[in-house]
């Protein structure tokens, strides 16, 4: 009984990804104001500059690319926000005039935006006088495992007009809390009271920065799927690793029929989850109008409750979560569930999907 996760976009980006993962401490201490050392790695090796054009000096690649990053990365449960940086901030600024030299920036590693799309149960209130932006309320869930040098988020006119803000972090406040994710995530609210910028912070407004978040946010957890796919992937490897080298009463436990056949679910789940996944990142692979944000929550409410049967039965075969609990196979199942939630969880996808029908 032997199994090896074939990649969904196999190449170099997944191959290196993969290296420098393999190379990452179990735990990595984040800090607010350095970056960890895998993380300048990645910045390094350009990989937020994949989908950024030619024309702002990066890579001009497909989300395929972007997607052999994240399946990489999931399969060594890495914390560090690829999918935020590396598609959802890039399909945001595109094409945006006042986002260039921002865009440059992070091709070259010198920049890390941070989007900050979860309006929240208040939208952030902006107000424009003249040349400025004064804001109040709150921004909700930055992920800040690593530092950001700017936020790129979502404000509201009086009038309900929405707006696109890109703010340097130094103009944003202190945080008003902070909580660490089960996967070794760091997530902060960030209070603004009467907070000022300059009124070129607002790169777009209207029925535009809709169409925006919309699109990057359905990338972000088609993303999160990548990374969950390589989660599983690495989890039945390990599972099966284990039942084979393990013994109990004389022979090892791949030769007890239950076992195998919860293996064999595992890997039937594996083989779905992965086809969709692979189906949805080639369908936005054709251009900006292929693809259906509807289909991808479709994927992801799937993916979220498969995720969690695959974790599941990964803890249970290596011995349950007592003997469980400092193998990799652990981690890897706390960051599936961890993927789950981001950019909506099976809650909010439900909810996306059962909206048309109740208008």
């Amino acid at each position: 009984m032997t199994f090896h996760a074939t990649p969904m976009f196999p190449g170099d980006l997944y191959d290196t990804t993969a290296r420098v993962a393999a190379a990452a401490p179990v735990a990595e201490t984040f800090e607010s104001q350095e970056p960890s050392e895998t993380w300048s790695q990645f910045l390094q090796l350009g990989w937020q500059g994949v989908l950024i054009d030619e024309a702002h000096d990066g890579a001009g690649a497909s989300l395929g690319d972007v997607a052999a990053i994240a399946e990489a990365a999931g399969r060594h449960a890495l914390a560090q926000p690829l999918a935020a940086r590396c598609a959802v901030v890039p399909l945001l600024l595109a094409g945006l005039p006042g986002a260039s030299d921002v865009l440059r920036a992070m091709a070259a590693g010198e920049a890390s935006v941070c989007p900050v799309l979860d309006t929240g149960p208040v939208p952030l209130a902006a107000v424009r006088d003249g040349d400025r932006l004064t804001l109040n309320g709150r921004l909700h869930g930055a992920d800040l495992t690593e530092p950001a040098t700017h936020f790129v988020f979502v404000a509201t006119q009086d009038d309900g007009l929405p707006l696109l803000v890109l703010a340097p972090r130094d103009a944003v406040p202190g945080h008003a809390s902070t909580w660490l994710g089960i996967d070794g995530r760091q997530t902060a609210d960030i209070a603004l009271a009467g907070v000022t910028l300059a009124a070129s912070s607002v790169l777009a407004q209207g029925e535009d920065v809709y169409t925006r978040v919309e699109r990057a946010s359905a990338v972000g957890g088609l993303l999160a799927c990548a990374q969950t796919v390589g989660a599983i992937g690495a989890m039945i490897e390990q599972t099966i690793e284990y039942l084979t080298t393990r013994v109990q009463f004389g022979v090892a436990l791949a030769t007890f029929q239950a076992l195998r056949h919860r293996v064999v679910e595992m890997y039937v789940a594996y083989e779905n989850v992965r086809g969709m996944v692979r189906r949805q990142v080639l369908d936005l692979c054709e251009g900006p109008a292929s693809g259906s944000p509807r289909d991808i929550a479709l994927v992801k409410l799937y993916l979220s409750v498969t995720g969690r049967q695959v974790a599941e039965s990964a803890i249970q075969l290596h011995g349950g979560i007592g003997m469980s609990r400092e193998l990799p196979a652990a981690r890897l199942a706390m960051h599936a569930l961890a993927c789950s939630l981001q950019w909506g969880d099976r809650f909010a996808h439900l909810d996306r999907l059962a909206r048309p029908a109740l208008h």
